[in-house]
């Protein structure tokens, strides 16, 4: 009979090997700037995520493993995936990995030599190979001579590209359609390199799972494989190995297993990795976390039994956003792009206000021209390009601010407010209406009393991990009716007091919300 070798004969090398490759990670980020690292997409893995993802691998006891590391940097995920898979019993496994950056390559070796030989302290086999390439030019899985892998652990680099401008396109096309960033390229190729029934277990950010960007992604992603497990990170700057990032996004670990069907996804949560280990795990029916109800697929992730039960609440709302009768558009005016026109504040012939975020507050919208922020658009021959008849509209937000507890924020912008033909709204606020009609201002209020409800910013952030508000969540999401909507307003009408603090009263009474 042959013996296993236990996680605690394993775990002092384990932990020897995990500070010689944080040194390693030391070494190949010294001479790089932060602004190197962003164009590279660099963040590497720390310590605890990479031996958290590696305790997801689902069978490390088969005899002989083939390991993928795509963008493996200094090789933590594999030193990780591989001493896990040794502890559990696995006698022999073969590593293959790819990095482009020729310094963190130099380390990579480094790493995986050390491996090898506690391996043979063992009586193991660790075997690699280390590719110096790009990962996606690569395209190991159009090569015939090589065999399909069993488990891919990867932490993909970040950075946007477009279709049209990059190869990067080219070499995708086969794969999905979609402009989306080279992380969620990196998983699709990744996959496409596993055997049936292989693992796929990554760290990259939760914009994938929503959004019209990803949609094509989301299509290849789900058509080939199953959702098993997921882990939400919800601070960014925690997570990452002296990887701090503006990215707005929350970070997550997601298993798939190619060509595999799942009744359930287990999903955990943590602030930090400090505590991830500890974190509860809930199991949740895939038709909830995966909305197959059209063709975005978005996945949603309730962090929390509370959350679940909101979502299941939201789900069975009658109609969708655009079902209900209404549109929602983004704000005409990229300030950027129309610098000649944006000017002092002033409500004259020839400007008229121009609305920012700051103006948008819950339930109102306000420009008075008093506010340091509050800037007028020049009209000119081409105003109709950037400008909007002067009627009643429901304002919301695009971004919130990382101090705002709401994510979404909404505001109803009354025509009364200004005397002119014309307004306008910047393109970092959307705004929202009936569909061939003027909304009138007691269904306004209603709407945005809607946006405002702490049941519907749950919902959202069920939806979204992003801090930004898109037009095609809000138009796909379940919604009230507008018979529900009239009446939301109808009642905080009678209250004749547009308190957002009677808001959720009003909202859940007449949803139904308990």
């Amino acid at each position: 009979m042959e013996a296993v070798i236990s996680f605690e004969d394993i775990q002092c090398p384990n932990i020897s090997s995990m500070s010689k490759v944080l040194s390693l990670q030391e070494k190949a980020l010294k001479n790089k700037t932060l602004l190197e690292r962003k164009l590279w997409g660099q963040f590497y893995t720390g310590a605890a995520v990479s031996n958290f993802m590696a305790s997801w691998i689902q069978n490390p006891k088969q005899k002989h493993l083939r390991l993928l590391d795509a963008g493996a940097g200094t090789g933590i995920l594999t030193v990780s995936s591989a001493l896990h898979c040794l502890s559990k019993g696995c006698l022999s496994v073969h590593a293959t990995l790819y990095e482009s950056d020729a310094e963190s390559t130099i380390h990579l070796e480094e790493a995986m030599v050390m491996v090898q030989d506690i391996f043979s302290a063992h009586q193991a086999s660790f075997s690699f190979e280390i590719h110096h390439k790009d990962f996606i030019m690569a395209r190991p899985d159009k090569d015939e001579t090589l065999k399909p892998f069993d488990i891919a652990v990867i932490n993909p680099p970040y950075f946007k590209y477009k279709v049209k401008e990059s190869p990067y396109g080219k070499y995708l096309s086969d794969l999905y359609s979609g402009d989306p960033n080279i992380y969620a390229s990196f998983l699709a190729v990744t996959l496409a390199c596993l055997r049936s029934g292989g693992e796929m277990i990554a760290i990259t950010p939760r914009s994938f799972t929503n959004g019209l960007y990803f949609k094509g992604f989301r299509t290849y992603l789900l058509a080939h494989s199953a959702l098993h497990r997921i882990h939400v990170f919800k601070r960014r700057d925690k997570v990452f190995q002296k990887g701090k990032s503006s990215v707005l996004q929350e970070n997550i670990i997601c298993q798939f297993i190619k060509g595999s069907t799942t009744r359930e996804v287990a999903i955990t949560s943590s602030d930090c990795d400090a505590v991830m280990n500890a974190a509860n795990s809930d199991k949740y029916s895939a038709d909830l976390i995966i909305d197959l109800s059209n063709e975005h697929q978005m996945i949603r992730i309730p962090e929390t039994g509370e959350e679940a039960k909101l979502l299941k609440q939201a789900e069975s709302l009658q109609s969708t956003f655009e079902r209900s009768g209404y549109y929602i558009s983004t704000g005409r005016v990229v300030e950027h792009r129309a610098r000649e026109y944006v000017v002092e504040p002033a409500v004259t012939q020839s400007s008229v206000p121009l609305y920012r975020p700051h103006n948008v507050m819950p339930l109102k919208a306000v420009w008075t021209g008093g506010h340091k922020k509050d800037v007028s658009f020049k009209l000119g021959s081409n105003k109709e390009k950037y400008v909007l008849k002067n009627q009643t509209y429901v304002l919301l937000k695009r971004f919130s601010s990382k101090d705002e507890k709401r994510r979404l924020v909404s505001g109803v912008y009354s025509a009364e407010d200004h005397k002119c033909q014309y307004i306008c709204f910047g393109n970092k606020v959307n705004y929202l209406g009936v569909q061939g009609e003027i909304i009138d201002k007691d269904e306004a209020y209603g709407l945005s009393a809607i946006f405002n409800s702490q049941f519907m910013d749950n919902y959202f952030r069920c939806i979204s991990g992003n801090t930004q508000v898109n037009a095609t969540e809000i138009r796909i999401m379940r919604f009230p009716t507008r018979n529900q909507v009239k009446q939301i307003g109808m009642k905080l009408k009678n209250m004749k007091n547009y308190d957002v603090h009677n808001v959720d009263l009003v909202v859940n009474k007449i949803l139904g919300i308990k």
